[in-house]
């Protein structure tokens, strides 16, 4: 053989090898029966496309199969929650949820329901428009949860994906969102399911307890105890649950300081003012004397003066006297012969 052509038919077999195949991973196919089997194409996907995977979360997890429930006992595909707002669930539930929260915050949800358990040969037909796959390929979003639920033929899937804060905290702003109705909601009010929590006291040891009641989460008791989830968590041994039930006691506090005690103060007593009047043994009275002929004067109730009375009558008594007196006394000296 021609060497030229042997050089050519040995070019031509070794070409395959020398051309780089396309490697793409491809979303799995299979039939979603569970929420974790959604969340792993979901991942898949992203996968394919060289996103990280997102991080499941519990409290995605409560939203998400809430919502699938919801449907299926309405037989409504919607979005709608009964009584509050998609971010006020997850901030209920702990979420520590990303963005400007009086916008609603960075969170989506995919729904969907179908007549049999969803077939995963690739994204479903419902979700492959832009805002759909937002939802699940968006590089803002860091955790995910999903939810599936069944009533007679029809089966209902709900996937939540959020991002959560830097720090793993809530927004100063979280407690406001959570009992207010954020711009452009269809909501007339809170939740029915958001009990307000009560504070208790400090027990004479120092600690503080509460009793969970229905509907309350570890994060709203945070809030209201002014403390934070992993305080509580590690207080309760919770480890990284944050889930807590009704009847629950949770310790909230160590050494607290117990209130002063109220003292009652008395209602004041109005005492009626106490008139003394004091009565003279002696009021001296004097003589009014009128200079008007025709002014009739009223004699005055009192009656003179004892020492005034007998006054009078010694002055006249002495007169009488001088005058006798000098009577004689000139006919005594008088001259007997004239």
């Amino acid at each position: 053989m021609n060497r030229k052509y042997f050089l050519l038919l040995c070019a031509l077999a070794l070409m395959p090898l020398l051309v780089p195949k396309t490697v793409s991973a491809q979303p799995k196919r299979e039939t979603i029966n569970t929420p974790q089997q959604l969340i792993n194409a979901v991942n898949s996907l992203r996968a394919s496309r060289g996103l990280f995977a997102l991080t499941e979360h519990s409290a995605l997890m409560q939203s998400a199969q809430a919502q699938a429930n919801y449907m299926a006992s309405s037989g409504n595909v919607t979005h709608d929650r009964p009584g509050t707002t998609y971010t006020q669930q997850l901030l209920a539930l702990g979420f520590p949820l990303a963005g400007d929260l009086s916008m609603g915050g960075f969170r989506s949800e995919n729904i969907i329901a179908s007549g049999a358990p969803l077939a995963w040969n690739g994204v479903p037909e419902g979700w492959q428009d832009e805002q759909h796959m937002n939802t699940m390929l968006s590089v803002n979003y860091t955790h995910v949860g999903a939810g599936i639920a069944q009533n007679g033929g029809m089966y209902y899937y709900a996937l939540d994906a959020a991002a959560a804060t830097t720090s793993g905290e809530m927004q100063e702003q979280a407690s406001n969102i959570l009992t207010s109705v954020p711009e452009g909601s269809n909501v007339t009010g809170a939740s029915q399911y958001i009990i307000p929590v009560g504070v208790n006291t400090a027990e004479p040891n120092g600690d503080v307890y509460h009793v969970v009641e229905y509907g309350q989460t570890l994060w709203a008791v945070a809030i209201q105890y002014d403390t934070k989830i992993k305080e509580l968590q590690a207080l309760n041994n919770l480890g990284e649950e944050i889930v807590v039930q009704q009847g629950q006691k949770l310790l909230v506090k160590r050494g607290a300081t117990q209130p002063a005690p109220v003292i009652p103060t008395a209602a004041p007593v109005t005492l009626a003012p106490v008139v003394v009047t004091v009565t003279p043994f002696f009021v001296a009275s004097p003589t009014l004397i009128s200079a008007s002929p025709t002014a009739t004067q009223t004699p005055p109730a009192e009656a003179p003066a004892p020492r005034e009375v007998s006054s009078r009558v010694w002055v006249a008594f002495l007169i009488f006297a001088a005058l006798i007196g000098g009577g004689m006394a000139v006919w005594l000296i008088r001259d007997p012969n004239p």
